[in-house]
């Protein structure tokens, strides 16, 4: 499944994270199946051979996905970077 497949699965069910700064630490917060949906994001986007990055956001593109309280977006960057040149050793 591609990052937007994943979201596309999980829309209907109101899966909802909290994404927040506490201090020195980010706090990624849901239930089981938010979490999930979360760890199913993430290998997504290991595997996308479209695209290095995946953002969602409580304010933006993904909105319904975060709780009120989330001040943060998540953003997910598989290196190495399709828009950086990469050099050799």
């Amino acid at each position: 499944m591609t990052p937007d497949e994943v979201c596309a699965s999980y829309a209907d069910r109101k899966v909802k994270i909290t994404a927040k700064a506490m201090d020195d630490l980010v706090l990624l917060e849901g239930d089981r199946e938010a979490l999930e949906f979360l760890g199913n994001l993430i290998l997504a986007q290991a595997n996308d051979e479209r695209s290095c990055n995946k953002s969602i956001q409580p304010n933006g593109a993904g909105s319904s996905f975060f709780t009120d309280p989330s001040n943060l977006g998540i953003y997910i960057h598989r290196l190495p970077c399709e828009h950086e040149k990469v050099e050799e050793s």
